[in-house]
């Protein structure tokens, strides 16, 4: 099957308008991939070209992509997954081979803030693999399942702090700790409440708008590097520009599909 795509490019004081036309399109879903540009998609290339009629004082590009099919990688995922040059990441310990010579995590898979299986967090734990841990104090924001925290920790640092502001996250966390016999300190509220504190490295893998919109926040409390995943390929330059206006030089990036992930230093 085929997603039909319209990528839609506006003057982001008309957002309301734009997504209120889209609402009254037989669109499937759609992703801000930007201040001032929406992806929108739809079941049939007629429904997208219906779509783009409606919408046709904006800047339109059509886009056909093969779907995802989402059975086949939860079946995937119940195999072990080998994620950069030191992970196995599985649902369930029995999975994990016993002589992979890597560090396991245990993240099951009916967890939904990120099991270790999805490109931003395979982009993550690499740069991670590029940085000298020892005696390393990070914080994870954001931290879902924990899974980054969790790598942070086995990767050699030597304290790791990790939040995220969603309240059924933190069963997660709590869950995950304990069968990855971590003692992680973690608790659930935003980067404000950290208040004081500095961290050698400060991992990020949310929306790339919310990352902006924390960079003031997250800088006061940064010392070393700054990992951020969860962006498009066309989102980089945008998070890169924002970055580099609060100081933080971009160091080292990956791309894996269509997904970016980089690490700034301060």
């Amino acid at each position: 099957m085929t997603d039909y795509i319209l990528q839609i490019s506006f003057d982001p004081d008309l957002e309301e308008i734009v997504q209120g036309r889209l609402f009254l399109t037989r669109s499937i879903g759609s992703v801000a991939i930007q201040p001032g540009v929406i992806r929108a998609y739809f079941d049939t290339a007629v429904d997208r070209d219906a779509a783009a009629a409606a919408l046709n004082e904006f800047g339109l590009a059509r886009e056909e992509r093969p779907r995802v099919d989402w059975l086949q990688l939860y079946q995937q995922s119940l195999q072990p997954l080998f994620v950069g040059r030191s992970f196995v990441i599985a649902p369930d310990a029995a999975l994990i081979p016993a002589d992979s010579g890597r560090h396991a995590l245990v993240i099951p898979q009916e967890q939904a803030f990120g099991t270790g299986s999805h490109e931003s967090t395979v982009l993550c734990i690499e740069l991670l693999e590029d940085i000298e841990w020892q005696g390393k104090r990070a914080l994870d924001i954001g931290a879902g399942t924990g899974v980054l925290a969790l790598a942070m920790f086995f990767l050699g640092a030597q304290k790791v702090l990790a939040f995220d502001n969603d309240l059924d996250a933190f069963r997660s966390l709590r869950e995950n700790r304990v069968r990855n016999g971590v003692a992680l300190p973690l608790f659930i509220g935003s980067v404000e409440a950290l208040r004081g504190g500095r961290f050698d490295v400060i991992t990020i893998n949310i929306l790339p708008e919310v990352i902006v919109r924390l960079l003031p926040e997250i800088k006061t409390h940064l010392d070393g590097l700054l990992v951020v995943s969860g962006i498009l390929t066309v989102q980089r330059d945008y998070v890169v520009d924002a970055c580099e206006r609060r100081g933080l030089r971009l160091k080292n990036e990956r791309e894996k599909g269509e997904w970016w992930a980089g690490t700034f230093s301060v």
